[in-house]
């Protein structure tokens, strides 16, 4: 549910140009980060930004046939984002890491739980492109797009069945799962599709009123994190709930990061993200709120465990493995702080917040499927 980063050039001061290179969104229809090589050096040495002449080679309505500047293939899986399913399968890892815990682990249901989530994810990523295409907050300008409709790659109307396909595909694998578990399944798929869709469709568009971070905090967070574990273990969990939280900020930071970035943009067309409504500077300080506090909650639901086990909303203290990744989150504030209203640093930054999110996850199952290999209490 984050927007997306278009192709572009940057120069630094040696002159040097780099080359164009794709971008991907990610998360839920929003955030974008490269495919291409990382650029080096920081934001200083980084002067300018350009948009490659090619936007403007395609349709401004999207009806025209895909262009022949690139494979069609490739247009078609670089719309789907690959690199942002990782927000996916993160969840996936923590609430099946916490099922393990606490005594199953089915490795077929784990694997249709991730690839039902994977399919979601990149539905959700077609269809934020399709509709912020037609309401025109995005246009082949945008830093915020792909642009694959402008410039013709593909047509509108394909971008839109690629996402309602993904959603197909991924409604077929739940009702698998409601089979092999049972009809409360019904109730996860039918939440993270409506909030998927809407996402970026009328009437609701949460992106656009601001609520998309509550919306990215329940399906990326909650539900998948304790979707996951349902799966496995068909009941309530506390501690599946405790691990969603850090899990579910950060993702929400993705999209934060993302809204910081599109600051002007989404300003210019009157999209009422958080940064938008309140101020870019709130955005900067919620960003370092989102990514601290996962490392907090985390510490407290494992002090709880220690405190207090039978309250149940707790985590091992094996969880704790997380904090290796607290300098890369430190990394991030430090340098999102230090840049400039348009500064190109705000995209390293996007990549930054998303490979904190799956590190820190992956960092996380890790510990508590330690505990639950050494079968390690609460």
């Amino acid at each position: 549910m984050l927007d997306a980063l278009p192709n572009y050039q940057v120069r630094a001061e040696t002159g040097i140009r780099h080359r164009p290179r794709h971008t991907l969104q990610y998360v839920y229809g929003g955030l974008r980060s490269d495919s291409g090589a990382m650029v080096s050096g920081e934001s200083a040495r980084m002067q300018e930004i350009e948009r490659p002449a090619s936007a403007s080679s395609g349709s401004q309505t999207g009806d025209t046939r895909p262009g022949r500047g690139a494979p069609r293939w490739r247009s078609w899986f670089n719309t789907a984002r690959p690199v942002t399913l990782t927000a996916a399968v993160s969840p996936v890892l923590v609430g099946a890491a916490v099922a393990a815990w606490q005594g199953a682990f089915h490795l077929g249901l784990f694997a249709l739980t991730l690839l039902a989530g994977v399919l979601l994810q990149a539905g959700v990523n077609y269809l934020n492109e399709y509709f912020d295409w037609k309401y025109g907050l995005d246009t082949a300008q945008s830093l915020g797009s792909t642009t694959v409709i402008f410039r013709g790659e593909m047509t509108s109307a394909q971008v839109l069945g690629m996402g309602l396909g993904c959603f197909a595909a991924a409604t077929a694998l739940g009702v698998w799962l409601i089979v092999l578990i049972g009809p409360a399944i019904l109730l996860f798929g039918v939440a993270a599709l409506f909030i998927g869709y809407f996402y970026s469709a009328h009437p609701f568009t949460f992106a656009a009123r601001g609520l998309g971070d509550l919306m990215v905090y329940l399906a990326m967070g909650f539900l998948m994190v304790w979707g996951a574990y349902y799966v496995q273990l068909p009941r309530w969990s506390w501690a599946a709930f405790a691990a969603s939280v850090p899990a579910g900020l950060l993702v929400v930071a993705i999209l934060n990061m993302n809204n910081i970035r599109d600051y002007h943009d989404d300003l210019a067309v009157n999209k009422r993200t958080l940064p938008v409504r309140f101020g870019r500077t709130f955005g900067l300080r919620y960003h370092a709120t989102l990514l601290y506090g996962a490392y907090l909650t985390t510490t407290l639901f494992v002090a709880l465990g220690l405190v207090a086990p039978a309250v149940g909303l707790s985590l091992p203290w094996p969880a704790l493995l997380a904090w290796v990744t607290f300098p890369l989150a430190l990394r991030d504030v430090r340098s999102v702080f230090a840049a400039g209203a348009r500064d190109p640093i705000l995209r390293l930054g996007v990549r930054r917040t998303a490979a904190l999110h799956f590190q820190f996850c992956a960092a996380l199952a890790l510990g508590v499927a330690l505990a639950a290999i050494f079968h390690i209490a609460a």
